[in-house]
């Protein structure tokens, strides 16, 4: 659940959204996948989302995004235009029960208390929509504070940051153990920190000749979440998702996304977990 977006670059405007990296990851997977959402259309057009199951909400305009990176990878961010929010009673009851739900906001378009609508065997969350906001130019996207984490977290099993998403400072991550049992603040290509309340774990990544960083988090959400459903285990979750990220950032946007076989492919290929 979240935005659909159109990202804004030098070669025009292409469909984005954690939302669209995370149902594109579970499909690639062998998943049944599905996005609920609020956009100025139906979406019925975008090839790329062909057997993703879509509830959409009508809005007078779509979130739009304009990204730029500079020489290390960090993102700069202007919020163009912006969406409706997207309610829960968009999604209809065959989709109610699912085995794994995503709140994947990234404009903080969700209400709070959004997982209390469905009946998932699972839910993760991905933080950055409830952790930015616009600057006073009316366009820049700013960091800030979370607003009302207990709201939003009501009901999340996982929570997944960036150091981006707290600046730097894992204590914000460890923070967020007050709402949920499991946080993995992802650290681009040094890999993967797990917290929980009574032990950290991390993962090394695996270096990669990057493209485009773009949904690389998402990626790595949605195959986490997948894996840990299947599992129950949050080292062998981290190792699957570390990997599925690797993919995503040797391409542009959704392309590169890999299928089962071949994550698992490289994942034997590099030996498996790799734990510190």
């Amino acid at each position: 659940m979240g935005h659909v977006t159109r990202d804004v670059g030098p070669e025009g405007e292409r469909l984005g959204g954690s939302v669209v990296y995370a149902a594109l990851t579970a499909r690639r997977l062998g998943w049944s996948s599905a996005i609920a959402t609020s956009a100025d259309g139906d979406l019925a057009g975008e090839p790329q989302l062909a057997g993703v199951r879509r509830f959409v909400g009508r809005s007078p305009d779509v979130t739009r995004f304009r990204n730029r990176y500079d020489a290390l990878g960090r993102r700069e961010q202007e919020l163009l235009s912006r969406a409706a929010p997207v309610e829960p009673a968009l999604v209809e009851e065959s989709w109610r029960a699912p085995d794994v739900l995503l709140l994947a906001p990234v404009a903080g378009e969700l209400p709070a208390g959004t997982a209390h609508g469905f009946r998932a065997g699972l839910v993760g969350a991905t933080g950055q929509g409830w952790l930015r906001a616009v600057g006073r130019d009316g366009r820049s996207v700013v960091a800030r504070d979370w607003p009302d984490p207990d709201g939003d977290l009501a009901g999340v099993e996982v929570l997944f940051l960036s150091l981006e998403d707290v600046a730097g400072d894992v204590s914000k991550a460890r923070a967020r153990l007050e709402q949920v049992p499991l946080v993995a603040l992802t650290l681009g290509e040094r890999g993967v920190e797990l917290h929980a309340r009574e032990v950290t774990r991390r993962l090394r990544g695996a270096a990669r000749v990057e493209v485009d960083p773009t949904g690389a988090g998402d990626v790595f959400a949605a195959a986490f979440l997948v894996r840990y459903h299947e599992t129950r285990d949050p080292v062998e979750a981290a190792s699957f998702a570390c990997c599925a990220a690797s993919f995503a950032v040797e391409a542009v946007g959704a392309s590169g996304l890999p299928d089962r076989a071949q994550l698992e492919r490289r994942r034997r290929e590099e030996g498996g977990r790799r734990p510190c």
